[in-house]
């Protein structure tokens, strides 16, 4: 099973907490049964590896911390404590693909721009990174991203992650039954209330969402934007947690 993050800045992870003594997400042997590939992608415009903050040199790793760039010696987000979690529960043969982006509205996802584009790239990168024969699904995305949209973008941000998950459920191998998680975003602001509400409102109306509520950690978030390293392990767990939920639900049904 694949498991694919992408978004802005809380899904890329920052390290910039002045307050935090160990920017790492601490040591854990779950780490290296989970495999793991990555390209996380700045703001800077243009193709090719200038763009790029870092990637896993075209390979699946194991599940670790990854490049980082000018006040943030590393980044990593929910990712890691996803992972944990779902090892933890016992769910063995996953990898997790991360194709995140340093800062952006939502615009960047739609089908004609640069971050759609990547996700699709770095998955198929991924993918045909795994032993020839292997057998896979895309089980789940999970999508951290809205801080920074626009007041238009805020306001169709539900249609838009909507859109974005029919499109790549067409565009990538194996991906038509893929559940989206969605992390939701902790920062106040006007335009982010309203990209709360258009993200939470999409399980209702559709069942492969599951949305994650974060309110409780804008207290950590250590500069009124990112997320601290406590609040990023509890929005990977969380995240987790609703897919196993979601699974545990869909097994009953059958």
């Amino acid at each position: 099973m694949v498991f694919v993050l992408t978004g802005q800045s809380n899904s890329l992870g920052t390290t910039a907490d002045p307050a935090e003594k160990d920017i790492s997400p601490g040591e854990d042997l779950l780490d290296a049964r989970i495999p793991f590939f990555w390209r996380n992608r700045s703001t800077r415009t243009g193709e090719g590896p200038s763009v790029l903050y870092g990637d896993s040199g075209g390979t699946i790793v194991s599940l670790r911390t990854q490049q980082g760039e000018g006040a943030n010696q590393l980044f990593w987000g929910p990712e890691i404590a996803f992972g944990r979690r779902l090892a933890a529960a016992g769910v063995t043969n996953i990898m997790i693909v991360k194709a995140s982006r340093g800062g952006g509205g939502n615009s960047h996802w739609l089908k004609n721009g640069e971050m759609y584009q990547h996700v699709v790239e770095t998955v198929r990168q991924a993918v045909s990174a795994l032993p020839r024969g292997t057998d896979f699904d895309i089980a789940a995305f999970l999508y951290v991203q809205g801080e920074s949209d626009s007041e238009a973008e805020a306001k169709v941000s539900g249609e838009r992650l909507r859109l974005l998950a029919e499109n790549l459920r067409k565009d990538l191998p194996n991906a038509v039954n893929t559940k989206v998680l969605v992390g939701g975003i902790a920062a106040a602001g006007p335009n982010r209330d309203i990209v709360r509400d258009r993200q939470s409102r999409l399980p209702a109306t559709d069942s492969t969402f599951h949305y994650v509520n974060t309110l409780h950690l804008r207290s950590q978030l250590y500069d009124q934007l990112h997320f601290n390293k406590s609040a990023k392990l509890e929005l990977g767990r969380r995240m987790a947690d609703a897919w196993l939920e979601a699974e545990r639900t869909a097994a009953k049904a059958r």
